[in-house]
């Protein structure tokens, strides 16, 4: 959800060439910071902070997945934050606990594998809904190869 405190946000915030040539530090760490909002299926856990970036959220969890599938367990921060969500593999169920929450989801592996490109779609969303131009950013092209999203 974007945050009303983030001038990026607003169309009048950025001019769509500067939208065009943002890159991977613009958007991980300076522009479009957001409230999450995380649905495990059963209920919604909100990470509000001062705001995270967009794009920064959709890199935790593409490395949260990473790790899980190559050693069965990941912890991953934000960037500017440090918000944490741990992930831990058990069988065909991963397990998965909050920093910013008492919860605890424990969802499919297959739901857990396809989180990458369900966050990455979502965050598209919501940036093409303010900034069609972002339709145009090589860096969140690039992206969309590395996550395996296509539209």
């Amino acid at each position: 959800m974007p945050r009303d405190d983030d001038p990026s946000w607003r169309l009048t915030g950025m001019s769509n060439l500067s939208i065009r040539a943002l890159n991977a530090d613009d958007l991980t760490f300076h522009y479009f910071n957001s409230d999450v909002v995380i649905n495990d299926g059963n209920v919604e856990i909100h990470l509000r902070t001062p705001g995270i970036p967009v794009v920064d959220f959709v890199l935790m969890i593409v490395q949260l997945c990473r790790e899980v599938a190559s050693s069965g367990t990941s912890h991953v921060e934000s960037s500017q934050t440090q918000d944490s969500i741990y992930a831990t593999r058990r069988g065909d169920m991963v397990e998965i606990t909050y920093s910013f929450s008492e919860v605890v989801s424990t969802i499919s592996l297959d739901e857990f594998n396809e989180a990458p490109i369900r966050a990455l779609q979502s965050a598209l969303e919501v940036l093409n809904s303010t900034h069609e131009e972002m339709l145009l950013n090589d860096y969140l092209g690039n992206l969309k190869g590395i996550v395996g999203f296509t539209d």
